[in-house]
Parts: C-alpha cells; structure tokens; sequence
C-alpha cells in the first residue's frame, strides 16, 4: 500500500505565478527522478527531504516532495511508500529506508538543481542535476515549511550524514539560531574540500560553537564517515572548539550534539578555512611520519600548530636498561601539553600530563628494553597551541627508602603516631602503599604534605576500599579523617593524573587524635 502525505497544491500555486516554464522544468525533473527511484525503492520508506539555498531549506522543496509523490503514487513499478519532511505527522528520517534531498545554487541568470538519493547508511546511490530557469524560483526561496513543523531551527531535518547542512566558508562563516530540539539530537554539517596542504603548508579547518549550551563537536573524514577524527568539548563557556589539517580531499562532515544526551538549547557555528605554515618538522602526525629524537641528544624545536596536532618523535634505545636506569623523555615550553608513550607495535606504555616542569609531561621509565619507542605530544586543550621542544636522556633512579612498595602486597609499615616517611615517586606515576595496625577504635588522621598533587585510598586488610581524599589537605595534600575499627589497614598514595615533578618529595604520616 502506498502512503501519501498530505500534498500542497503545487500546480495552483505554479500556475498562480506565471511560471509556465519553470513548472515545466519541475515536472521533467520529477518524472525522471520518480522513474529512477522506483528501481531502488521498491517495497520501501522513501523519505523526501529537504532542497537547500543558501545552507537553508526552502519552500522550493516542499513543492518538489509534492510533485514527487505525486508522480510516484502513479508509477506501477513504485511499491513503495513517500514520507515529505514537512509534513505535520511524518515519520523521522532515522526510519526511513531511503532519503532524497538536494541543493539549489545559483548560476548566472539560472538556477542549478542537484538531488541525492541516499541509502539509510547515508550512502549516495544516485544524483541528478538540472538547470532551472530565474523566473519564479525566487519566489520559492522562502523558509521550508520543514522547520515549522519539526519545531527546531530552520535547518531541520539534518540528523544524519545524509541531511547534513553544506558550510561554505571562505574563508569563514557562521551560523545562528541553530537548535538542539530534543534529547539526542544531533546536527550534521558537511563542507566538500577540493584542495589541501602540500609541502610546508596546511590546510586548517578551524569549527567552533557559540552560546551557553554544553555542546560537542565530531569531525569525520571523506575516507570513514563511522569514527571522528577529531572530537572537542573544551572551548570556552561550555562550548566545543577544534582545528585540524585537513589531509583529504572530498566530503568532511562535523556533528554538533549536546555533551550529554539530554542536552538541549541554542547555539551558534563558526568554520573557517586557512592555508599556514607548517612548523618544523611537519608532518609528523603518524608513527611513519616521526621525527627522530637523539637519546642525550640536544633538545628538538616543534610547534603545536592547532589544537588537534598530535607530533610524534622516534626514540631508540640500543642496550636494556637497568633498574636503576630509566629513560626520560619531556617537553619544556610555556604550553600545558600531554605526552604518550608508545612501543613499536603502537600499544600504550604510559601517558602523562604535568610530571615536568611549568606544567609539562615528563615520562619515566626504568628498566626499558632495548628496541624503538615513540613519543607522542599533544595539547592537553585547544587553548594550547605554539612552541615547544623536547629532548630524551637517560637518568639514575633514586629511590626512597620505602622502595619497592607498588602494591598492597609489598606496602612497608608505618607507625601510628610515629614519625613522617620522606617518600619520591621515582619514576613519575608510579603508586606508594604502607600498612598501619589500628590496636584500640578511635579517629585517625592520614595525610601528605609537599609539593605533590596526592591522592590517598585507604583500604581494610581484606583490601576492601574504606575512604579516598585528594585535596583534603593543605595546597593539593590529600587527607582522611576516618574512625577506624581495630586491624590492619592500607594506605595506597598516588599523583593526582601524574601531577608532579618526579624529582619531588611528600611526607606520609598516620596520627592517632
């Protein structure tokens, strides 16, 4: 059975504006989209979506899914059914087997009309394109009735890959009074790139969103339109910023949906498009693409050139290192920058945030293998992008007293009331752990002091979890105060995100109060 949704009346309204040739037009145009749809519908939902102008759906297209379906309904080879996105009641596009939208441009003193049918993958498995004449068609450049009805921003429907809204910047542009309607919802944009960097220039995409909603922003590339590239959450005011390199030409896509799923509101779009320069030693954003870093080399000038740059650096090790030699790689600039270090087969060793100086990542590790190793440098948000360096070395490993106490297993005691333990996280990011016997119930006090951002878990004998503090204490200590019952208790210590200059000490002490 076939369904219809209610029509406008599109040969009235034709023929109320004298636009004899145009109707024309329209007709040819969908007798032969009809005919070719048939084949590919068969028994299924076709969904007729919107014809953009200008990146906004216009009435031209409400008029076009009329005369579409109209055509289809007297089409014996058409089994299937027609949903208009207009249409009060219509189903969503998420249901739909099959959607057909299009692009209207301008060209002279005529128009050019280009459709795409799209699978429910978003998939383009057919195009059309015809020229219209100017008469009449600027009367149909108002707003679709589309956003009317859907009850978001007039840039409704454009929940998928296949509706999505064409940006255009050039080099930049923005869009308001765009919506997030409902939970879940999403907006798809797309922008067709035809150029992008070669030698030391690269082609940057720069997205943004406005307002005060908490918003998210995907990029997908033209070669995978299943996983982003790049995703951002961390502009300012709640809203999501990214920039990227564009490496591909073809058709990129950007979805902005709410942080969480039950996010709604309003909010603003900027793109822009910018040819740079490169910095040194571009492109090294892939293991192939690495740059060689010298063990007790001198120190490699890089810049973080936008905020999705990821520099990846080589470093190889030629014998196997003792316990009480560790390799250490880290980065100096003014820039709050993240580092992960990779083994050959690109499985993650370690990563780290601020263990260097002036809130740099420094990786250490003792005991390494001889073999290739890779560093991988990124800003920890899109405000930190610029210049940097980064050197690797070999360093003695000079551990406290309390070594080796790594797990709950191998903790040392530490008296109740006795005196403070001097204790290093060497190398950074590894875990403290002691163990303290509660003879008579009664309050106790554990903390830190020094320089160190701590984080502290205390646990029963049977490691069953007891209480956890981070900033408890003074100046990023941690500390727990907690009545205990008589046992054995453990104390695990750690560095808040790997937060520390491994070079520094923190005292650890248990009081009876």
């Amino acid at each position: 059975m076939k369904r219809i949704v209610p029509a406008l009346l599109l040969f009235i309204f034709l023929a109320a504006l004298g636009a004899d040739e145009l109707m024309e037009n329209l007709k040819n145009a969908s007798d032969q989209v009809s005919g070719d749809i048939a084949a590919f519908v068969g028994d299924d939902l076709l969904y007729s979506g919107a014809i953009t102008f200008e990146n906004r759906p216009v009435v031209l297209g409400d008029l076009f899914s009329d005369l579409l379906a109209n055509r289809l309904l007297g089409n014996s080879r058409f089994r299937g059914s027609v949903a208009k996105g207009y249409s009060p009641g219509s189903v969503r596009i998420s249901d739909a087997d099959w959607t057909l939208s299009g692009s209207l441009y301008r060209t002279g003193t005529s128009f050019f009309l280009s459709l795409y049918l799209n699978d429910s993958a978003g998939q383009q498995k057919k195009g059309w394109e015809f020229l219209l004449p100017a008469e009449g068609v600027e009367s149909l450049l108002s707003p679709s009735q589309m956003a009317v009805s859907s009850g978001g921003d007039i840039y409704e429907p454009n929940d998928s890959s296949s509706q999505a809204v064409e940006l255009a910047p050039a080099p930049s542009m923005e869009l308001e009074d765009l919506e997030i309607g409902e939970s879940g919802d999403e907006d798809w944009f797309y922008l067709d790139v035809d150029q992008v960097g070669s030698g030391t220039d690269m082609f940057i995409l720069s997205v943004r969103t406005t307002g005060s909603m908490d918003t998210y922003i995907e990029l997908y590339s033209p070669s995978d339109a299943s996983y982003p590239v790049a995703e951002n959450d961390d502009g300012a005011d709640s809203n999501a910023s990214l920039s990227y390199a564009l490496t591909e030409t073809g058709r990129w896509f950007i979805k902005v949906r709410g942080y969480s799923s039950d996010e709604t509101g309003d909010y603003g779009l900027f793109a822009a498009l910018e040819m740079r320069e490169a910095g040194p030693g571009e492109p090294d954003n892939s293991i192939e693409e690495a740059s060689v870093v010298e063990i007790e080399g001198e120190e490699i000038r890089r810049v973080m050139d936008y905020a999705e740059d990821y520099d990846y650096f080589r470093i190889t090790l030629d014998r196997d290192l003792s316990d009480d030699k560790a390799l250490v790689v880290e980065t100096y600039s003014g820039l709050d920058l993240t580092m992960t270090l990779l083994d050959e087969f690109d499985n993650e060793v370690v990563t780290n945030d601020d263990s260097g100086q002036d809130s740099n990542p420094q990786v250490m590790l003792p005991a390494m293998k001889a073999g290739t190793w890779y560093a991988v440098v990124y800003p920890y948000d899109s405000e930190n992008t610029g210049p940097y360096s980064i050197r690797a070395y070999l360093k003695d490993v000079v551990r406290d007293e309390y070594e080796s106490d790594n797990s709950m297993e191998e903790a040392g005691d530490i008296q109740v009331n006795g005196p403070e333990q001097w204790r290093t996280f060497m190398p950074a990011g590894e875990e403290d752990w002691a163990r303290f016997t509660v003879d008579e119930a009664g309050e106790f006090l554990i903390k830190t002091t020094g320089p160190i951002d701590t984080y502290i878990t205390l646990y029963d004998r049977f490691g069953e979890f007891v209480a956890e503090d981070d900033d408890g204490g003074n100046e990023n200590n941690a500390l727990i105060s907690q009545r205990l019952d008589p046992g054995v208790y453990y104390v695990r210590v750690t560095q808040y995100e790997g937060d520390g200059n491994s070079e520094d000490s923190y005292t650890l002490s248990v009081k009876r109060y």
